[in-house]
């Protein structure tokens, strides 16, 4: 089967989809965050989340990592999870932020 340029276009629009939370709504998605790891929602709010907070570098407290977001213009929704951790509390590493925000991923390659 041959790609059209319609289907590469298409393609991108739904990898673009599927980091946009705007798009979370969209058939199969919803806005509820669920305890499953198979929950594109977890998945795609810590990746969110990592995306402007990962070259905050660790250790790093509550306060710093809300400082490091704003500074990157990051969504509201990020800065809405981060403003939920104590702005004195060390994180050693992303994992104990993901512990913190309850978005560890139990699923290890």
């Amino acid at each position: 089967m041959t790609q059209t340029p319609e289907d590469g276009a298409g393609q991108r629009i739904r990898e673009r989809d599927e980091l946009d939370p705007r798009s979370w709504d969209a058939p199969g998605r919803s806005t509820a965050v669920a305890d499953d790891e198979r929950d594109p929602d977890r998945r795609e709010l810590r990746a969110l989340i990592g995306q402007y907070v990962s070259l905050a570098g660790f250790p790093a407290d509550g306060r710093r990592l809300v400082q490091f977001a704003v500074e990157r213009d990051a969504p509201e929704l990020v800065l809405e999870q981060l403003a939920t951790l104590e702005p004195d509390r060390s994180f050693e590493t992303a994992r104990d932020l993901w512990l913190a925000l309850d978005l560890e991923a139990e699923t290890r390659f």
